[in-house]
């Protein structure tokens, strides 16, 4: 599959890749089970080696983004197709952040490399901007089901398409 010059990331939500109450106490939990989440999906190839790329980022510096969210990415030759997998955790959890707090919203991406190179940026500048608003953030915090997540996500994202269009 061949990649737009410009990725959207609505085109590669899956809401199978969301969970909203997941049970993880720290970092390396919740980075498990996301990676496991889009190996189940047939969205890796390689559970261990996708898991290795993403370990392989969080040491250059911290994913965390502040205001409760983390936005850790993997960028390997071992993603099937790009993707995001989302985790609301029932508890906060460490994680080396730009406000030094827990986070409580995770946005896994998987890049591959095969592919166009800045698909992980286009996708980490959509995600970024969707959720550059607090009262975004809680919203999404809010939902109680992954459809209504999804459709909320997706919302804001046209909110941010349109805004895009409007200051060409």
């Amino acid at each position: 599959m061949r990649y737009m010059l410009y990725l959207n990331l609505i085109e590669i939500l899956d809401v199978n890749l969301i969970d909203l109450e997941m049970e993880a106490s720290s970092k390396d939990e919740v980075i498990h089970q996301l990676c496991s989440l889009l190996y189940e999906n047939g969205r890796v190839k390689d559970l261990e080696k996708f898991k290795e790329a993403v370990y392989e980022r969080e040491q250059i510096g911290e994913t965390g983004m502040g205001n409760q969210i983390a936005i850790p990415h993997g960028l390997t030759d071992q993603v099937n197709k790009a993707s995001v997998a989302i985790a609301k955790v029932k508890n906060p959890v460490e994680w080396e952040s730009l406000d030094d707090q827990p986070v409580r919203l995770i946005f896994l991406l998987a890049a591959p490399t095969n592919e166009l190179e800045k698909t992980h940026l286009q996708m980490l500048a959509q995600l970024a901007s969707v959720l550059a608003y607090k009262e975004h953030v809680d919203a999404l915090m809010g939902c109680e089901t992954k459809e209504q997540f999804f459709k909320l996500f997706e919302s804001y994202f046209d909110e941010f398409t349109r805004r895009k269009e409007e200051n060409k």
